[in-house]
């Protein structure tokens, strides 16, 4: 745990998640991995967190760094996987609650080099700080179904003849919401 002045839980939580243990494990194995692959790695987690469709494309291109430094997908899928998982953590608390130096320390403790931890810094801190952690705020909040459409009708039921003007409203309400649920109440 870092030893700072007032103690603040790591961005991570009390446990280190295990894509980013398996994330700092396979980057000390791959040696062969020159620190230009890894910050094109990290840029490709921020894009990845800025437009979530685009995953195919991303594929391709930890395809071609496999072939071009001769390391397996999977290690770069999960070199790959733990920058994005460092990325979204360090998003979820709110912007005041994040501090550069007590995030570095962070970084740090994971054992994660210099280099990897000046590129996350320059990402999360940098000008694109507020449009990623809008992205990530709007997506991970839970979400209630919306209204579709609201459909009323009322039936009023008049009666003369025995019961002496009998009066027998029926109100019907139908709501349909954007998850295909159709509510109604009478």
């Amino acid at each position: 745990m870092p030893d700072h002045r007032s103690y603040q839980d790591p961005f991570y939580g009390w446990t280190v998640p295990k894509a980013i243990l398996l994330c700092v494990q396979t980057l000390k194995g791959c040696s062969s991995l020159p620190f230009k692959a890894i910050q094109e790695l990290i840029s490709m987690s921020e894009m990845q967190i800025l437009n979530e469709k685009s995953s195919s494309s991303s594929l391709e291109v930890l395809m071609k760094f496999s072939k071009d430094y001769s390391i397996s997908i999977e290690q770069i899928i999960i070199i790959f996987n733990g920058f994005v998982q460092v990325i979204r953590l360090a998003l979820k608390p709110p912007g005041a609650f994040l501090k550069p130096d007590i995030f570095k320390d962070d970084l740090r403790d994971l054992k994660f080099s210099e280099q990897i931890i000046e590129a996350f810094h320059n990402i999360l801190f940098g000008t694109k700080r507020d449009q990623l952690y809008h992205i990530v705020q709007d997506r991970d909040r839970p979400r209630l179904p919306l209204l579709k459409s609201f459909d009323w009708n009322l039936d009023v039921t008049l009666t003369t003849a025995s019961l002496s003007r009998c009066i027998e409203p029926l109100l019907f309400f139908q709501f349909r919401t954007n998850d295909n649920r159709v509510l109604t109440f009478e």
